[in-house]
């Protein structure tokens, strides 16, 4: 089963929602926070539908998940990506987070900030869409406790990741939260129809193949990284797991690659779908 976000046409408190795909076309379910307080009614209410009612190409798409959503994200949970980048292999999943403020769908142009005068860099992730509530939790119950999965593009500011890290206490939060810059589908496929033990992963900037890797090369499972974070918070239906990215960043490149205005970056995860976004100038943040 396949699932959609868009803007509602009626706007207010609650302005976007869930419908459920059908044959090309769109069933409108509820808004998304109604959705992800019960989902198991609404996957039963999606399952009995025959038809949608909606185009979706007259559809305006948004991030499939609450506003207030947790985005959990593993650093280097690819083999590959960790030995371009010159870093160990963790031993436990190495997690930061993202602003859920700045998740933007598929078409969403990008802004380079004045803070990263090289432009940015691509990062195409498996995302994972909790649909339990997790507490310490096996990464067997954890893998039950996926609602879906989606294609995102951890989109960085690496001029500020690496200034944090020239201290001690060196963090990632402002070159992992730039502006607009965590892209991700509005689709989600439910985890029952999709197995993402080795699924292709890309990224094309350009019309170039950057990035071009499978999920066979991760380090912790998703499972693995969802028990570990439900040792430490709550997680909650709609909260998101973006798993790692494959090598091929622009970072990483002699010489580093970045995306500067006009560029056109593209992620695609094999089965799930892409999402494609412009990278603009600092005029468009806001």
């Amino acid at each position: 089963m396949r699932f959609v976000a868009f803007q509602s046409p009626r706007g207010g408190r609650r302005d976007r929602t869930m419908g459920v795909l059908i044959e090309g076309r769109v069933a409108p379910l509820t808004d998304i926070d109604s959705f992800y307080d019960d989902i198991l009614r609404w996957r039963e209410a999606a399952a009995i539908l025959e038809s949608g009612e909606l185009d979706l190409a007259a559809l305006t798409l948004v991030p499939p998940v609450p506003r207030d959503a947790r985005v959990v994200c593993a650093a280097i949970n690819y083999a590959k990506h960790g030995q371009e980048a010159k870093l160990d292999a963790p031993t436990f999943p190495n997690l930061f987070a993202r602003w859920s403020a700045e998740l933007v769908a598929d078409g969403t142009p990008v802004p380079v900030p004045a803070a990263e005068p090289d432009g940015l860099d691509w990062e195409v992730e498996l995302a994972a869409i909790v649909g339990a509530t997790l507490t310490d939790v096996t990464p067997e119950a954890a893998e039950l406790g996926v609602f879906g999965y989606t294609v995102a593009n951890d989109i960085s500011g690496r001029a500020s990741q690496l200034q944090a890290t020239t201290l001690r206490t060196g963090q990632w939060a402002l070159g992992k939260n730039v502006e607009k810059s965590g892209a991700i589908s509005a689709f989600i496929t439910t985890a029952d129809a999709v197995d993402v033990g080795n699924l292709r992963l890309e990224t094309v900037v350009n019309g170039e193949v950057m990035q071009s890797g499978t999920t066979a090369d991760m380090i912790f499972s998703v499972g693995e990284l969802i028990a570990f974070t439900s040792r430490h918070v709550t997680l909650r239906p709609g909260d998101v797991i973006l798993t790692g990215t494959p090598d091929g960043v622009g970072m990483a490149r002699k010489p580093p690659v970045f995306m500067k205005p006009g560029a056109t970056v593209t992620a695609s995860v094999e089965g799930l779908g892409s999402i494609s976004n412009s990278i603009v100038d600092s005029r468009q943040r806001g």
